[in-house]
C-alpha cells in the first residue's frame, strides 16, 4: 500500500468513551478545520466505541463536490487503524500510544491534490459509521510545477472514467516527505503542484495508490530520479493497458468461511520480475497480469499478501515462497486464487524483560510457521504478551521493534537466550535483554558500482557451532556499520541478505572467541547479484520425489569467496542469481556409475551481461558403487541441505559400536531420535523427515562412546 504518511507526533488526547463512533474532526495547523492549503500540517481525529477499537477508513475524491457519499465518488485507498497502536509503516497509524477511545493521526504538511475529499470511518466493534469532509486549496504562487497525462486502452478523452486518478511525486531521498500529488481530469491531464524548496532534488513520479490502477497493466508505473528545476516538470505520461489475463478471489478460514478483510497484495512474474499491487475490499480482489512483452505462454506468477486486521482472530497468510500460491498464467486466461487465513485458535506466551523490567514501546513479539502463517503483539509494558497462532504445529517465536522485522538494542546488550525461539501452542517463551562485556563490530563496504540504498533485508548473524545460542542484529544504513553484544563463548559471524540482491564475501567468520573484549575487525563486502546463471543437467538420474541443492563459489579459498546455492528445477535446471566475478561449478554427483562431460566448468561473471548458461551431460559408465569399510569414524554433511521436508545424514564405522543419533532444534531441545543402538561398520545413511517442524536451523549429533560430532542443516519450506 502506498503511504501517505508524512510525519508522526506523539500527542495526548483526552479520555473519551463512547457507545459508537460519533465524530470526524480535521485539523488544520493545529486548529479544527474543513478547509486547508496544500502543505498545510493535517491531522483527523475521531472516536471509537471502545478503547483500544479498531475502525475502518476509507477516502474518496468527492467527484460532485456534494459533501454526500455517492456513486460518482472515486475511492482511493481503504485500511484499518487501531486505537494506540502506533508505526512508522503500512497504514497511518494512531499518533498516541495510549487507549483512550480515540484515534488522532498528525501527518504533517499534507500535499494532497487541490480537490474535495470524503472520509468514511466504520468502527470495527459495533459497524456504526461517521463521515467527515476535507476542502484543499492549491498552493498560492506556484513557480515549480510537474506535468502529465493518463491515458487507459480502448477509453477516447474525455471521459469520466480518465478523471480522479491521483498521481504523486516524491522526494527519493526521504521517504517521509510530504507526497505532493495530483489529479487527473477527464482527458486524463495531471499537474502537481510543488514548493520551491524542491527544486535541485530528485524525485519520483508514480500512481498513488494501487487500487486505482489494480484493474489494468501499467506500461510503467514509475519515473525515478526525476530532477526538478523551477517552472514546468514533464511531462511524465503514464499508459494503463487492458489485462490479457487476470487472477481474482477472496480471502477465507481454512474451512472455506469469507472473511471480509481489508488488505494489500501483489501478483507478481518471476520470470520478469513485474508486479501489479492489489487490495482485497470485503475480502475479495482482482488483478490483471504483468506480463513481458511478447512473452505470454506459461509464465511463473506467484502471490504476496499481508494484511494487519486479520490478528488476533486469523494468522497472516504465509504466501511468500509458498507452493500453493504458485502457478503459471498465460495470455486469455482467468484464475481463481484464494488466500487461506488459518483461524487463531491457540496461544504462545511471551515473557520479556530488559533490566529486569517488562518491554514496552515498539517492542513487539512475533510468531511464524510457513504452512500457516504470521502474527505478532505488541509487549506494551505487560508481564505476558500473547501470541494468537493456529494450533497443531511449531512456531519461530521472536522480538523485534524495527517496523522491518529487526531487533535494534542498545550498545552492549543481547537476547538470552537468543532472539529466536521455537515453541508450540500453549508454550511460554521467554526473551531477556542483557547487558554484555562483549562487542562485536563491523562495517559493510560494497562493490565498486554497485547499488547501496537497500539494506532493509540484509541482517548481522552470530551464532555458535551448535547453535545454542543465536543473535541477529541490523546494519545502521547510513554509516553501513553494526554493533552487538554477544555473551562469552565462541561465535561464528556472517552476513545474510534475504533476498538475495547481495552476495557476501566472506562467507562468514569462524571461531570468534568472545571473552570480555570488543571486536571491531569483522568487515564484510556486499557484491549485486546482477546476473542469472543456469546450470543445466542432461541425461541426470534426479529423482523427482528428492530435493537436490547446488552450491557455487567464486574461486578462492575459503571463506573468502561468495557464495551461493540453489534448488534444481523440474526442467534439470539450478537457476542463480550471482555477483561478478570468477564462479566454479562443480556438477552433482550422482554416485561412480554417472559422470558428468565436462567435470567442471568456470564462468567469468562481468557487469557487461546479465545472462550465463553452463550444461552438463551426465553418461553411465556401468561401475556399481562399492563401499569399503571406513578406516575412521567420520560424518558428513547433510545432504541436500538446505532442505524440505527430507534430509540424508550420512556417516562411516570403522567398527561395530554403540551410536546415538539425535536433532535438536535452536533451543536445545531434542525434537527427534534417529537411532540409539548398536551399528555394524560401514556406511550409513539414514534420512530426517521435517514434516511438523517449524522452518529454521537444527543441528543433528552422532554419538558413539569414543567421539561426538555435531553438524548444523537448513530446513526451508
Amino acid at each position: 500500500m502506498k503511504r501517505f504518511l508524512m510525519t508522526t507526533f506523539l500527542i495526548f488526547i483526552g479520555v473519551q468513551f463512547s457507545l459508537a463512533t460519533t465524530y470526524f474532526k480535521n485539523w488544520v495547523n493545529g486548529s479544527a478545520a474543513d478547509t486547508m492549503v496544500q502543505g498545510d500540517f493535517y491531522a483527523w481525529e475521531y472516536d471509537v466505541s471502545v478503547p483500544g477499537g479498531s475502525a475502518h477508513i476509507q477516502l474518496y475524491v468527492d467527484a460532485n463536490h456534494n459533501q454526500s457519499l455517492d456513486d460518482s465518488d472515486v475511492l482511493l485507498i481503504e485500511f484499518d487503524q487501531t486505537d494506540g497502536q502506533t508505526g512508522e509503516d503500512g497504514p497511518p497509524p494512531d499518533s498516541g500510544s495510549v487507549q483512550d477511545g480515540i484515534i488522532y493521526t498528525q501527518l504533517g504538511p499534507f500535499g494532497f491534490a487541490p480537490a474535495d475529499y470524503i472520509f468514511k470511518v466504520e468502527d470495527a466493534n459495533d459497524h456504526s459509521t461517521v463521515e467527515g469532509h476535507l476542502h484543499i486549496n492549491p498552493l498560492p504562487q506556484v513557480q515549480v510545477w510537474v506535468t502529465g497525462h493518463l491515458s487507459i486502452e480502448g477509453i477516447e478523452p474525455p471521459d469520466t472514467r480518465l478523471a480522479n486518478f491521483m498521481i504523486e511525486a516524491n522526494d527519493e531521498n526521504n521517504d517521509n516527505g510530504p507526497g505532493w500529488t495530483g489529479l487527473t481530469d477527464e482527458n486524463g491531464d495531471f499537474t502537481i503542484n510543488l514548493p520551491d524548496s524542491t527544486a535541485g532534488k530528485s524525485y519520483k513520479i508514480s500512481f498513488s495508490f494501487e487500487t486505482q490502477v489494480a484493474q489494468y497493466v501499467p506500461e510503467k508505473d514509475s519515473y525515478h530520479d526525476v530532477f526538478i528545476h523551477s517552472g514546468a516538470n514533464g511531462p511524465f505520461d503514464f499508459v494503463l493497458n487492458t489485462p490479457s489475463a487476470w487472477v481474482y478471489g477472496s480471502v477465507r478460514d481454512e474451512n472455506g468461511k469469507l472473511i471480509p478483510v481489508t488488505g494489500w497484495g501483489s501478483l507478481v512474474n518471476d520470470k520478469e520480475d513485474l508486479e501489479a499491487d492489489f487490495m482485497t475490499t470485503d475480502g475479495e480482489y482482482k488483478v490483471g497480469a504483468p506480463f513481458a512483452q511478447g512473452d505470454t505462454v506459461n509464465v511463473p506468477f506467484h502471490l504476496e499478501y499481508w494484511s494487519d486486521a486479520l490478528i488476533p482472530d486469523y494468522m497472516i497468510p504465509a504466501t511468500w515462497n509458498n507452493p500453493a500460491y504458485k502457478f503459471q498464467l498465460s495470455a486469455g486466461d482467468s484464475v481463481e486464487k484464494n488466500i487461506i487465513a488459518y483461524s487463531a485458535d491457540a496461544v504462545i506466551y511471551v515473557i520479556a524483560r530488559k533490566d529486569s523490567q517488562p518491554l514496552s514501546g515498539d517492542f513487539r513479539a512475533n510468531a511464524n510457521n510457513d504452512q500457516y502463517g504470521q502474527t505478532y503483539s505488541f509487549c506494551n509494558g505487560d508481564m505476558i504478551t500473547e501470541l494468537h497462532v493456529h494450533s497443531g504445529a511449531m512456531y519461530n517465536v521472536g522480538l523485534t521493534n524495527t517496523d522491518d522485522g529487526n531487533l535494534v538494542l542498545p550498545g552492549g546488550y543481547y537476547v538470552a537466550p537468543q532472539s529466536w525461539q521455537q515453541a508450540w501452542p500453549g508454550d511460554t517463551v521467554k526473551f531477556f535483554i542483557k547487558s554484555s562485556p562483549n562487542l562485536f563490530r563491523g562495517r559493510v563496504h560494497f562493490a565498486p558500482g554497485d547499488p547501496t540504498s537497500d539494506l532493509q533485508n540484509c541482517v548481522v548473524e552470530a551464532f555458535t557451532a551448535n547453535w545454542e545460542r543465536y543473535i541477529q542484529a541490523p546494519i545502521d544504513p547510513d554509516s553501513l556499520t553494526f554493533s552487538f553484544g554477544v555473551p562469552n563463548d565462541t561465535f561464528s559471524v556472517r552476513v545474510t541478505c534475504w533476498n538475495g540482491d547481495y552476495l557476501v564475501n566472506p562467507v562468514e567468520y569462524d571461531n570468534i572467541v568472545a571473552q570480555s573484549d570488543t571486536i571491531d575487525n569483522l568487515d564484510f563486502t556486499l557484491n549485486y547479484t546482477h546476473a542469472n546463471l543456469v546450470v543445466k543437467l542432461h541425461n541426470a538420474p534426479v529423482n523427482p520425489n528428492e530435493e537436490l541443492w547446488l552450491h557455487i563459489s567464486t574461486v578462492g579459498n575459503y571463506p573468502n569467496v561468495y557464495q551461493t546455492d540453489q534448488l534444481i528445477q523440474p526442467d534439470s535446471a539450478f537457476h542463480f542469481r550471482v555477483c561478478d566475478g570468477e564462479w566454479q561449478i562443480d556438477p552433482p554427483y550422482f554416485g561412480d556409475q554417472y559422470v558428468a562431460d565436462p567435470p567442471m566448468q568456470t564462468v567469468t561473471v562481468t557487469n557487461d551481461s546479465s545472462d550465463y548458461y553452463v550444461e552438463f551431460n551426465y553418461v553411465t559408465t556401468g561401475i556399481e558403487d562399492k563401499e569399503p569399510i571406513p578406516k575412521s569414524f567420520y560424518v558428513k554433511q547433510n545432504y541436500p541441505n538446505p532442505f524440505n521436508p527430507t534430509t540424508t545424514l550420512e556417516f562411516g564405522l570403522p567398527v561395530q559400536e554403540q551410536v546415538e543419533v539425535s536433532v535438536y532444534n535452536l533451543a536445545g531441545q531434542k525434537v527427534s531420535t534417529l537411532f540409539d543402538g548398536t551399528m555394524s561398520a560401514g556406511v550409513h545413511r539414514l534420512k530426517w523427515d521435517g514434516n511438523g517442524m517449524a522452518s529454521g536451523m537444527y543441528f543433528y549429533k552422532i554419538q558413539t562412546p569414543k567421539k561426538t560430532v555435531i553438524k548444523r542443516m537448513l530446513l526451508i519450506k
